[in-house]
């Protein structure tokens, strides 16, 4: 059929070389292809509206496209349809083809710690290999997922002895850092195992999250985008990415993600919470309150949202309200700084310093040595004019008395 175009332009039958070339392109490309690479032409040139019509088109002509899924959901995603994204990823996790490769996570639960380790559950098939560097890594999963950061370490460590080049060693070696704190050294066994495996999500996740927690959240977020890219969508993303573009004050695309990412997983403590600061930090208070008191409804007891409800209270100007809710935290928690120091600074606002004091002095017969209280009771000291008593607590929070 080729041979034929050519043929016909030659004599300069433009209509027949025309004609001759429609049904090659009809032969090549199917009515779902053509609207896909219509879809793919609009998108490119950031004409989304008219990507999504075309993408859509595509999937009703061939509902077995988790490809085409995936573009939908994220264009949706971008233009604030956050049902209609979660919908749309659902599809594209559903359909079960190699060319979406779709993580889907939902909710950890915590597990308990057994007491004793059972070598042979780690897996049945590595045991007659005790020794290889499969077998070391399944080792040091299984030590991970029960918490044992420490015996995890040791496990990836020899496998790296054996392998250093090992990206799924390198990977897991990070993430046992990371959960040490150890960010910076983290971040270089992910970059070499980036290196390796430029095509795997997984790692971006985790180099972005050491970025977030080294206050680099442009840096942070680059590596959230380039695992979505490769198309990776989950849980533990979004909310790691929502929190980097609320740290840069873009509050409207951080909800966005935390919006998606309740789509699939509503009761999650730490979206719920992370949503409600993001809605107070955007100067949303209200929305912010209804945010906290819905997930204080789920979870009564946890200190961090019963913190961050009072503080956002105090944002609106309600102090005796964020009292109520610090002193309920307290009853639940007696000894916690947090509350107690933020506690004291709604008591200044107050101006009621004497009782301000007691709750810096609170902390302090806990924990003698804490430098952040002595630091809050020297400042309060200045302000009342115990200019004797201020030095004395300055110089107990820089360790100097």
């Amino acid at each position: 059929m080729s041979n034929m175009v050519f043929r016909y332009q030659r004599v300069s039958n433009v209509k027949q070389a025309f004609d001759s070339l429609k049904r090659l392109l009809r032969q090549l490309f199917t009515v779902n292809s053509v609207y896909s690479l219509t879809g793919w032409f609009y998108e490119i040139t950031k004409q989304e509206d008219k990507a999504l019509h075309y993408y859509e088109k595509a999937v009703n002509t061939s509902s077995h496209r988790g490809d085409l899924y995936f573009r939908i959901a994220h264009l949706q995603y971008r233009k604030g349809l956050v049902k209609e994204a979660g919908e749309s990823f659902r599809k594209a996790a559903d359909s079960g083809i190699n060319e979406a490769p779709v993580f889907w996570v939902e909710t950890r639960e915590v597990k308990d710690v057994p007491d004793v380790i059972d070598p042979s559950a780690i897996n049945h098939q590595l045991l007659d290999r005790p020794n290889s560097v499969e077998a070391m890594i399944a080792k040091g999963k299984y030590y991970y997922q029960n918490a044992l950061s420490k015996e995890a370490k040791s496990c990836f460590r020899q496998a790296l002895d054996f392998d250093p080049e090992n990206p799924e060693a390198l990977l897991q070696y990070g993430l046992c850092l990371c959960s040490d704190g150890e960010y910076v050294e983290a971040l270089e066994r992910f970059k070499r195992a980036a290196e390796i495996q430029s095509g795997n999500p997984a790692v971006y996740v985790n180099m972005g999250l050491c970025f977030s927690n080294l206050g680099e959240h442009e840096r942070a977020l680059k590596c959230y985008e380039k695992a979505e890219e490769l198309k990776l969508i989950n849980v533990e993303l979004l909310n790691n990415k929502g929190f980097s573009l609320a740290q840069l004050g873009n509050h409207e695309k951080s909800l966005l993600c935390y919006d998606l990412a309740l789509e699939w997983s509503p009761n999650d403590l730490t979206l719920l919470s992370n949503k409600g600061t993001c809605l107070c930090q955007a100067g949303r208070h209200a929305e912010a309150i209804k945010c906290f008191d819905m997930a204080l409804g789920k979870y009564s007891n946890d200190i961090t949202l019963i913190n961050n409800k009072a503080l956002c209270l105090e944002a609106m100007g309600r102090h005796l309200e964020a009292l109520t809710v610090y002193n309920a935290g307290l009853k639940i928690d007696p000894k916690n700084s947090m509350l107690s120091l933020n506690k004291g600074g709604c008591m200044i606002k107050l101006n009621r310093y004497q009782e301000a004091q007691a709750c810096y002095d609170r902390i302090i017969k806990y924990d003698p040595d804490n430098r952040e209280a002595w630091g809050y009771k020297a400042s309060l000291m200045e302000q009342i004019g115990k200019y004797d008593d201020a030095v004395y607590c300055f110089n107990r929070s820089l360790g100097l008395q």
